[in-house]
């Protein structure tokens, strides 16, 4: 996955708290990646978005993992070890990102990973 999608009623999750933090994560995402083409990524402002939304995530997998555990699911081992090797990256593009310049292309990736293993 390369683009943030926008968020449509097929990819819910019949959860409305789940899917509220799914819409929240999209836009999140979204006003990084302006941020990024206006070449303010660097700035104080993108790192602390990239904060947000890698603190979103967290609680979100959380909640989410709650919630499967309640209902006597669990998500597949692999896709757990996605879900979090993408939240490692987002965590240290935060802490980095005023380190090194990095292409825009990467940067989308990075903050896309998340939702391949979220919404599909």
């Amino acid at each position: 996955m390369n683009a943030i999608p926008r968020w449509s009623p097929s990819m819910s999750v019949r959860d409305p708290v789940l899917d509220a933090q799914h819409i929240e994560l999209l836009e999140l995402c979204r006003t990084v990646l302006e941020l990024m083409q206006h070449d303010i990524y660097k700035g104080e402002l993108c790192i602390q978005r990239l904060e947000e939304i890698s603190h979103v995530l967290r609680e979100h997998d959380c909640l989410e993992a709650s919630k499967l555990l309640a209902r006597g699911e669990h998500l597949p081992d692999q896709l757990r070890l996605n879900r979090a090797m993408a939240q490692q990256q987002l965590e240290e593009l935060a802490l980095t990102v005023n380190m090194h310049d990095m292409p825009q292309a990467k940067f989308q990736m990075l903050l896309c990973n998340w939702i391949q293993y979220h919404l599909h």
